[in-house]
Formats: C-alpha cells, sequence, structure tokens
C-alpha cells in the first residue's frame, strides 16, 4: 500500500513540471502568419466546484483469516479442516463525488461523495471433518461423525458501499488534454454478502453403552478409534448384507432419521442461500490516476486506472459450526474474522464543471491614450488643420482591439474609412471580416469574443453607408495567431479583426 502511494506521488511530481504545446490549426491562412503555438493556460480559467461520476471494473484479490473451524465442536476428535480461500474475484464499481479546489490555478482540492462497488467470487475449503459430542432427538449422549462428500464451495456477491473521501489533483496542458487523480481514504458502511453453496455432507452416529441390564446409558467415546462394542451408524459399516448396495443404504440411513437419529449421507443444506453482513467499521485507501480529455467547456471524459485496498474485519463467533443437524449450514463467511481485499483495474468517467471563470484575456497592459467615446471619428478643429499629405492607407491593416473589449479605437478609424471608399468604387464586391482573440481564455469564450468584434467593425461600416448584405463576418478565436502569444506585445496584436475585399 504504501509503495502505491509513493508510485502515485511521483506520478504526479513529472506532469507537474512537464507541459504540451498543441499547434494551431492551418485550415484558413489570411495572409502570412508568424508560426507560433498556443500557450499552456486552461488552468487560469479552471472550475473550483466540480462533480465527478465514475464507473470501475477490475480484478478482486482477498486474504482470508478465519477462527478455527473446529472449535465450536464440543471434545471434537480427529478433525481437519482445509485451508479457505478466495478465487476468481472480479469488482464492478460507481461513485459520484463532489469536488472543491483552492487557489487561482486550481491544482490541488478535496473531494466527497458515495461509491457502491458489486464483487463476486468463489469462496472455498478444501475438505472437512470432524468428530465430536452431541446429543439425540432422545436427549442420549453420542459421538457425531461429519464429513464433507467434497470440496465445500460458496459462490459469493458482495455488495459495498462506502463514502471517498479524497485529496484531488488536476493539471491541464492544453486546452483539450489534461491529467486528474484522486486519492484518499474510504469509510464503509455497509458489508453484505450473498451465498449458495453447493455442500453436501454426511452425518454419522457412533454409539457407546454402559452400565447393567435393565440401566444402559449412552456415553461420549473419545477415543480416535471407536471400541469393538460401539454400534457404528457409519457408511462403511452399516451394509445391510452383502448384496446390499447404495441405494438401501440411503433408505437404511433416512429410515434411523425418521426415528430420531442425526444422521443421513449425502445431504445438501436444506437452505443453499443467505446473506452474511460485516458490521465492524473499517477504513481502506482509493487511489485513481486518469487522463482527461475535455468535451467541451464544462463536461471532461476520464480514461485511466484504478486502486482500492480494504481491510475488513468481523465478529465471527467463536461457537462457529458449518454444519451440525442434518441439513443445517452456516456459511464459511460466518468464520472469516479478517479479510483484506485489493481491487484493481480500468476507470472510466466525467466531470462536470459547475462553471468557469470568465478570463478572456491576462492582466491589463499599459492603459493607451484616452480616446472619444463615440463611435464617430472626432472633428479636428481648425487650428489643428494643416496641409500635409495623409499617409496611404491600406486596408489588409489589422483593426486592434482592447483586453476583453470589442469597441473600436479610434486609431482604426483610417482602416475604416479606406474600407468605405473601396466598398463604394466597388459596388458588387464583398467585404470579409474576420475576428480573432489572443490565446487566453476558454475555447468557446475566445469564439464569441472574436464574432462581437466582428460584428462592431460591420456595424460602423453599414453605419457609414456600407450594405449589410456586402459584408460577412467570421469569429475564429484564438486560431491563426499573427504573432507570438507568449509575449503581451504579441497578444495586442492578435486581438485584431483583419478586412479582405473580395471582388466579383
Amino acid at each position: 500500500m504504501k509503495k502505491a502511494i509513493l508510485v502515485l506521488l511521483a506520478v504526479m511530481g513529472v506532469f507537474r513540471v512537464m507541459s504540451q504545446n498543441i499547434n494551431p490549426e492551418n485550415d484558413y491562412v489570411p495572409g502570412k502568419r508568424t508560426t507560433e503555438v498556443k500557450m499552456y493556460h486552461p488552468d487560469s480559467v479552471a472550475s473550483a466546484w466540480c462533480l465527478d461520476g465514475n464507473l470501475t471494473a477490475g480484478f478482486l484479490f482477498q486474504d482470508i483469516t478465519t477462527n478455527s473451524l473446529l472449535r465450536g465442536y464440543s471434545n471434537s476428535i480427529n478433525g481437519r479442516a482445509g485451508t479457505v480461500s478466495f478465487d476468481n474475484g472480479v469488482s464492478r464499481g460507481i461513485d459520484i463525488n463532489v469536488g472543491y479546489f483552492f487557489g487561482c490555478k486550481r491544482h490541488y482540492g478535496i473531494g466527497l461523495g458515495l461509491m457502491y462497488m458489486y464483487q463476486q467470487g468463489d469462496l472455498t475449503m478444501d475438505n472437512f471433518h470432524v468428530e465430536y459430542q452431541s446429543l439425540d432427538y432422545f436427549g442420549n449422549t453420542f459421538r457425531q461423525v461429519l464429513t464433507a462428500n467434497r470440496r465445500v464451495k460458496e459462490s459469493i456477491s458482495t455488495s459495498n458501499l462506502n463514502i471517498p473521501v479524497v485529496f484531488k489533483y488536476q493539471r491541464w496542458f492544453s486546452n483539450r488534454v489534461g491529467f486528474m487523480a484522486d486519492m484518499g481514504l474510504l469509510f464503509n458502511v455497509l458489508e453484505k454478502h450473498e451465498y449458495t453453496t453447493d455442500a453436501s455432507f454426511d452425518y454419522e452416529a457412533i454409539y457407546r453403552y454402559t452400565g447393567t441390564q435393565g440401566n444402559v446409558v449412552t456415553v461420549y467415546d473419545n477415543s480416535p478409534t471407536p471400541d469393538a462394542s460401539d454400534l457404528l451408524i457409519t457408511r462403511t459399516t452399516n451394509m445391510l448384507s452383502s448384496s446390499s448396495n447404495s441405494a438401501d443404504l440411503q433408505n437404511y440411513f433416512n429410515k434411523l432419521r425418521a426415528d430420531g437419529y442425526n444422521v443421513g449421507l449425502n445431504v445438501r443444506p436444506s437452505h443453499n442461500k443467505g446473506s452474511v453482513y460485516y458490521n465492524a467499521p473499517s477504513v481502506g485507501i482509493l487511489i485513481r490516476p486518469a487522463v482527461s480529455l475535455w468535451l467541451n467547456d464544462y463536461v471532461a471524459l476520464n480514461l485511466g486506472l484504478y486502486y482500492v485496498y480494504q481491510n475488513f474485519t468481523n465478529d465471527a463467533p467463536a461457537n462457529y459450526r458449518i454444519t451440525d443437524q442434518v441439513g443445517s449450514y452456516s456459511s464459511i463467511a460466518n468464520s472469516v474474522s479478517r479479510s483484506v481485499n485489493n481491487s484493481f483495474g480500468i476507470n472510466v468517467g466525467l466531470r462536470v464543471n459547475f462553471h468557469k471563470k470568465a478570463l478572456a484575456e491576462p492582466a491589463p497592459e499599459p492603459a493607451p491614450a484616452p480616446e472619444p467615446t463615440a463611435e464617430e471619428p472626432p472633428v479636428a478643429s481648425p487650428m489643428e488643420e494643416d496641409d500635409t499629405e495623409p499617409e496611404p492607407v491600406s486596408l489588409s491593416t489589422p483593426i486592434l482591439f482592447e483586453i476583453n473589449e470589442a469597441r473600436i479605437r479610434s486609431q482604426s478609424y483610417p482602416v475604416l474609412e479606406e474600407a468605405v471608399r473601396q466598398m463604394q468604387e466597388h459596388a458588387k464586391a464583398t467585404l470579409m471580416i474576420h475576428g480573432y482573440t489572443d490565446i487566453t481564455g476558454t475555447t468557446s469564450y475566445n469564439k464569441a469574443l472574436s464574432k462581437k468584434r466582428a460584428n462592431a467593425v460591420k456595424n460602423y461600416l453599414h453605419k457609414k453607408g456600407v450594405k449589410s448584405h456586402s459584408m460577412k463576418t467570421f469569429g475564429h478565436g484564438a486560431k491563426y495567431p499573427a504573432a507570438s502569444n507568449a509575449t503581451s506585445e504579441g497578444r495586442a496584436r492578435n486581438r485584431r479583426v483583419e478586412l479582405k475585399l473580395k471582388r466579383r
């Protein structure tokens, strides 16, 4: 268990120092671009609250400790009981938990939930035989002989209900891919075993008589080998004649049982199914690392592994008997005093974020010079006019925007006036308006903001006389950066709208 915890911590440390970059798509390239990769940023917009649901499937191994299977039989002799083992174990589970992450980057958090596990396997005992002191229906003391005809086997189905309290870790390497892990304690609140057995037993008897005629009593013969004068009601010594067969012997034992003797051959339990509860509280461990793939801004698919350690104890009765009366049966699970369970396998889950922080841009850059609040260009005073020839304006000049803004800046008015002029010259042309953002922010938020910027340009041009049907807007989000997103200068160049005139 300690090794497993150390391995998980080591893996988390490796992932913490790693990062992964993803190249932008290139299905549309409106001009020459600087080749740049996306910055690692999803941590800054991760949700503080999340809801996790998981399905697990794997293998189950149990280390079984039992009380003596013979201790409950009075004055027992010639006893033998095989080793109790658990085989063919499988485990399936489902859980749901609510998590809360701390800090700005949301790397670490805690979770609380409910886990249900359904486990199956075979509980077996190799052989069983015991001879002990008992009383028959008439109150006579005799020596009961019990023998299992074959290996005792129980098919076990276990319902296991736990409350997980876990430490949570997450790290995102791109907009889509990340690593997450849960590690913590499982507080067990229910352990129910349902069993079905194929056991079969022989119930035989040995009587010793003592006393005088008219005052004969029975006593317990505790000698490993019965006395020659004992009455033996056993399979090997009670053949009716040399020609008797197994059917005759079975009928003979059935008659004796009807007469009040506790004997029978090849007897199956009258109730071969039942339930056993472990009520003692227990604490286990859950370790669950996974790779996470975002399906959208709110739902992520988790694919990984799980390991569960559980240590159950049971108040096994000191007088446990697997059987005593003909047809009775008590599950082997009742004799278990301790069961150490180890389960591991695959885990598939979904994480739902309750919300994400609406951070579309990094910390504000130095504010530009004050600008007019109206969208119309300012009217220059006569004192400001001169005869200097204005520099030519190119329609390809990008229209830049402030952080998290879709308001047109005054510096872009000349480019927009040039767009109006060219649309007037080319009445049948179409103006393509492409909006962009920098890399910071969620995919959906960036796409909406880029579309909003493109529409702001379209609305301005429409007020200047350009017909709406001759303009088309596109919102590309953070795709196709014009400069590196690793610097504030590059991100400022990426918060833009680009115009392209399409002539017919």
